[in-house]
């Protein structure tokens, strides 16, 4: 396997912990899912993504002060970049449209997570 299999636009090194020894992280421990639906998401639109975080180890987590149960230790969950209002917009609608009930957003990011333990939720601000 190698950085972009089963992806079309998209990069698994995009996903990888940013800590030192991350580089791999995205192939090996992100789930599938999130990945997939990102890709999804910049073919149908032409739009470039830029990911702020995506899986992250233990080490990296517990010095960032992450909650043990953060879907990022698992490879569930993505941070998204996205400053302009009309395409945060165009991406909480593409999520929900395919199925993710786990989104919240800043001025600044998306978060969505896969999450089948965690319960639905929309919300302004980050809890993950």
């Amino acid at each position: 396997m190698d950085n972009t299999t089963g992806l079309e636009f998209l990069t698994w090194d995009m996903f990888d912990c940013p800590n030192y020894g991350g580089e791999g992280s995205g192939l090996k421990f992100m789930e599938r899912k999130p990945v997939l639906l990102l890709d999804k998401f910049v073919a149908e639109t032409g739009r470039n993504l830029t990911i702020n975080r995506g899986y992250v180890g233990k080490h990296f987590a517990d010095t960032n002060g992450l909650p043990s149960n953060s879907s990022h230790r698992v490879g569930l969950a993505v941070r998204v970049k996205v400053l302009n209002q009309k395409f945060r917009m165009q991406l909480v609608e593409f999520l929900m449209r395919n199925g993710v009930r786990r989104i919240s957003f800043t001025s600044k990011e998306v978060y969505f997570d896969c999450d089948p333990l965690k319960a639905p939720m929309l919300e302004y601000g980050f809890r993950g």
